[in-house]
């Protein structure tokens, strides 16, 4: 199993403080223990969003989500990764510290860089990635040209340093392939994982991840939490509305989008009225 470098000192000072409970005075109850919300740095922080998940979100230099769920048998599941190698180390590293070593495995929800940005970290310590054949496909094919797309964004924005950051983020694919149209279930103890491939909308292989005994579905960039839609570079406007109506039959409570703040399951209308703007 593989083994975690250290936090530093105010990391994990930042950790305690963030992990302190309360309960009211004069009443014998259980401390109920508060959401941390912790930043590691100035991009990258990290959100308790229920009793065991945990929102990540990168901003390189825009902010992007990510999900680290923590399974009943103890494993962690990490769905998607911040941009960089270096980030996700981070990340990593902030589990060691908060759970002790566990088996970790990711999930990439589609080829972009700010859902696999970190495979690089993640692969050197032997953490198994599970992605779409799709996505190793499209990775090949668009990887390189999406990277110059984002570099000339940054550039022209006079966002030098973020364009060469950018510029040197390896896209490493995920180790572990399955059939787009078929999704993938992943087994911790008793519970599942699904990899669920709603249809092309943001991107032609973007999937959604399910934990179905937590009510949490991770939605990704198809689902939007702002007024506008952001990059279409390789979206698929038409078939968007469809992919989304397809969430519908799946119970969830919170629903996590690629960016952005909001997590209700409105956020299903919220998207089908942000595409039909767009139209």
């Amino acid at each position: 199993m593989r083994k975690f470098i250290p936090l530093s000192s105010l990391l994990l000072a930042l950790l305690i403080s963030g992990c302190q409970s309360y309960s009211s005075p004069g009443l014998e109850t259980n401390p109920i223990p508060t959401f941390i919300n912790v930043a590691l740095d100035a991009e990258l922080s990290i959100k308790q969003i229920s009793p065991n998940a945990y929102e990540i979100t990168h901003a390189y230099p825009w902010p992007a989500n990510a999900l680290l769920v923590e399974m009943a048998d103890g494993s962690l599941v990490l769905v998607d990764t911040p941009y960089t190698p270096a980030a996700t180390q981070q990340v990593i590293e902030w589990a060691e510290a908060r759970f002790g070593e566990r088996q970790i495995t990711a999930i990439n929800g589609h080829f972009h860089v700010d859902n696999l940005g970190g495979n690089a970290y993640l692969v050197e310590q032997g953490i198994p990635v599970y992605g779409s054949d799709l996505t190793v496909q499209l990775l090949a094919e668009r990887g390189e040209a999406n990277r110059a797309q984002t570099v000339a964004w940054l550039e022209n924005s006079g966002q030098q340093h973020y364009a060469d950051g950018h510029a040197a983020i390896p896209l490493v694919p995920p180790t572990h392939t399955f059939p787009l149209e078929d999704g993938l279930k992943l087994q911790f103890g008793d519970k599942v994982v699904q990899i669920i491939y709603p249809g092309p909308a943001h991107s032609l292989d973007n999937v959604v991840v399910y934990f179905p005994d937590y009510r949490l579905m991770f939605g990704g960039c198809m689902i939007q939490s702002g007024e506008e839609i952001g990059n279409t570079a390789d979206a698929d406007l038409e078939a968007w509305p469809a992919s989304v109506e397809h969430l519908r039959q799946y119970d969830f409570d919170i629903l996590v989008p690629g960016h952005g703040d909001r997590l209700d399951p409105a956020l299903l209308d919220h998207t089908l009225d942000v595409l039909a703007k767009t139209e």
